[in-house]
């Protein structure tokens, strides 16, 4: 292959050789180009420019939420509680560390170490909540309310002297408080001495984003009048999903109890408030429950998984619950509107919404197809009734009077806060992102229509490159969703739109196994790299069909996650793509079920057998098979903690590739984990996106 200096070194350095340099070394739109048509172009920054809404809240008709910026020479995100007034945000409080808020009466509480002395003792390991208070008269100034000496997590107060709570504890730890006869800073001095070594005695025994998760707990406890009483009776229980009736006199909670191997399911329990009994009232045995919603204070609307033939693959079904009968009866079986927002985006902001209830029926968000809907399952006869509509990608939500409050992604713009009505009127409230998305170039994406092996018919979506001309033929990347059960839509995508920015027209589509069109569709037991593969084959040949601009002869491949797999996946069994690069994928399930974080009930749901009752099946389905016949030059792109898809997964891939002599090039990033193109820090998310264009720039 000749080299860039033996390109260049006959070039004389005058003035014209200057320019012909220049011209060779510079991509194209980027000669001191940085308009098109007057606008500018999305460059590799342009996300940290964008401003993410989460934590949308009501009360009493003022609107609060959090809001995330990036701030990029700090290498940080920055979050802060907001006020929407008058179609404008107002900042509330100015610490850059607000993940999330409640009310109480008319305070705004949070959680903050105000103080120098808290931050060094929790460093140093002290457990230790503050929660400080806003008052509404102008939300000036926080003040400490009160303290715990523990690591809490969820709250549930009956009063401001009676509340529930719980917080993490670690198995290990434990144990040395108790040699240490209750003495935390013994206990913090074993910790020490134990730092250079990682040991694990469970499974799962590490979590991505979480670190070691070994012997990791979450008790739950009651405060009453300043004495604090535990009610978890097992040092092995976990306590989550705390929930309060609305005439306070009932908790519930999940609880999942174990001993070296976790379970998938788990309990529904229940509390008097009054007399502090524990009940087990889980309506099914050897389920998980989940979206634990009170209807009144006698039933519960809950979310069960019964881990049924596909297993995780499963959309939750809802049910109702007669906390006074026990009886339990099925609202919707989640076979078409499974639960929650699986739509991909790289700048994507808000926390799962709950479940909500009217006399119409029950409410949440659905992926529907492309996009994620407001989705109203009818009390009546269980049909499903669109809240939203089509071009708005729902985030978060909550009911207000005439409609629903939310934050969304409409078009091809970043989340705002918008009211829709019952007519599916829909009207935007902030303007944080307007501007800057009004004055770049934000591509359209435009629909492919498309049959698979089968005939079924299908759709996927192209990017054209900015400025593209008529006649003339562009590189094109295919990209691959992670998952494989979410799917891409023609919400905002910077990775995309940058590389179209950048002169690259951009293909994909959602095949079997992606999420939005039923269970039956997403469910890829035994059939990985098979009617997927043929899928995003068939896509490939139509989106080539339909437009003249895509260069067959210029093809690229990428992906992470599920993603990831693919790429390896096509590298091995094609030689149409020219170049790859392949994102925290997956080189063989043998590795993989035995090393990732959910590799074990992975394996289950989506290939089938683990590696001893047939060690062929998953070395058959695993890309590192193939890795003697890629041809295609391939960069590895993975994060040092990434526990889902671990390191190895890379490393095997990467070596295979160098042994047979494959272009190849490994990236691994050091502290990020699995979210790195989504939430790593600034810094490494932009040396992520150089070494992808730049390894296309070289191979396209």
């Amino acid at each position: 292959m000749t080299t860039l200096q033996e390109k260049t070194k006959h070039v004389k350095m005058t003035k014209t050789g200057i320019v012909m340099l220049l011209l060779f070394l510079i991509p194209i739109y980027s000669i001191g180009q940085e308009k098109v048509d007057g606008k500018d172009l999305i460059g590799i920054d342009f996300f940290t420019k964008i401003k993410t809404f989460s934590r949308l809240k009501e009360q009493n008709g003022d609107i609060f939420f959090v809001l995330r910026e990036t701030k990029k020479e700090e290498n940080t995100y920055n979050s802060d509680l907001y006020q929407l007034k008058d179609g404008n945000v107002v900042r509330i409080t100015n610490t850059g560390d607000v993940s999330d808020y409640f009310f109480f009466d008319d305070a705004i509480v949070f959680r903050g170490l105000r103080k120098a002395e808290d931050r060094e003792a929790r460093r140093k390991g002290m457990p230790l909540t503050v929660f400080q208070k806003l008052t509404k008269e102008g939300y000036q100034e926080a003040t400490e309310w009160f303290r715990l000496p523990y690591n809490v997590g969820e709250i549930e107060f009956i009063d401001a002297d009676h509340f529930f709570f719980t917080a993490s504890h670690n198995l290990l730890f434990e144990q040395w408080l108790e040699e240490s006869n209750g003495n935390y800073q013994e206990a913090l001095r074993k910790r020490e001495e134990d730092r250079p070594y990682r040991v694990f005695d469970e499974l799962p025994f590490w979590s991505n984003g979480r670190g070691d998760i070994n012997g990791s707990r979450s008790y739950l406890y009651y405060y009453n009048n300043g004495e604090v009483t535990k009610l978890s009776s097992s040092k092995y229980e976990s306590v989550n999903s705390l929930k309060l009736s609305p005439d306070k006199k009932t908790l519930i909670f999940t609880q999942r109890e174990f001993q070296a191997k976790s379970k998938q399911s788990n309990k529904l329990m229940s509390v008097n408030t009054s007399t502090l009994e524990i009940k087990d009232i889980s309506p099914i045995k050897d389920a998980s429950f989940g979206s634990l919603i009170f209807e009144g204070n006698d039933k519960l609307l809950i979310r069960i998984n019964k881990y049924q033939e596909i297993g995780l693959i499963e959309n939750n079904g809802i049910h109702r619950l007669d906390m006074k009968t026990g009886d339990v009866s099925l609202v919707y079986s989640g076979e078409i509107y499974g639960m929650g927002n699986t739509v991909g985006s790289d700048i994507k902001s808000g926390n799962s919404s709950p479940l909500t209830s009217d006399k119409e029926g029950v409410v949440y968000i659905s992926t529907v197809v492309d996009k994620a809907s407001l989705v109203r399952i009818n009390a009546k006869d269980t049909s499903a009734q669109l809240l939203t509509p089509d071009n708005a990608t729902v985030l978060e939500y909550l009911p207000v009077k005439y409609g629903y409050l939310m934050i969304a992604m409409v078009d091809q713009q970043a989340g705002e806060i918008y009211h829709v009505d019952k007519k599916k009127n829909l009207k935007q409230l902030s303007s944080v992102n307007t501007s800057l998305f009004a004055s770049h170039h934000v591509l359209k994406p435009i629909e492919v229509i498309f049959k698979n092996d089968v005939g079924m018919k299908l759709n996927g979506f192209v990017i054209p490159p900015v400025g593209y001309e008529k006649g003339k033929k562009y590189p094109t990347i295919l990209t691959i969703h992670g998952g494989p059960k979410t799917t891409y839509g023609t919400v905002f995508f910077h990775e995309m739109q940058y590389l179209a920015n950048q002169g690259y027209a951009i293909i994909y589509t959602n095949p079997r196994g992606s999420d939005g069109r039923g269970v039956a569709y997403a469910d890829l037991l035994g059939k990985y790299g098979d009617i997927d593969y043929k899928d995003i084959t068939a896509f490939v040949d139509e989106a080539i069909k339909q437009h003249s601009f895509i260069d067959e002869d210029r093809l690229g491949v990428t992906g992470g996650s599920y993603g990831g797999f693919m790429t390896n996946w096509i590298i091995g069994h094609t030689d149409r793509f020219k170049a790859a690069v392949s994102l925290r994928g997956i080189a063989s399930w043998l590795s993989f079920s035995n090393t990732s974080d959910i590799g074990t009930t992975f394996i289950r749901s989506n290939i089938g057998p683990n590696a001893w009752e047939d060690h062929q099946e998953l070395w058959d389905k695993s890309p590192l098979k193939y890795a003697d016949n890629v041809k295609t030059p391939t960069l590895f792109i993975h994060s040092e903690e990434d526990y889902r898809c671990w390191l190895v997964e890379g490393i095997q891939m990467y070596t295979a590739l160098q042994y047979f002599e494959v272009p190849t090039r490994l990236v691994v990033f050091k502290g990020e984990n699995h979210e790195l193109s989504r939430s790593g820090k600034p810094k490494n998310r932009l040396r992520r996106l150089e070494e992808l264009k730049g390894w296309f720039d070289k191979y396209l």
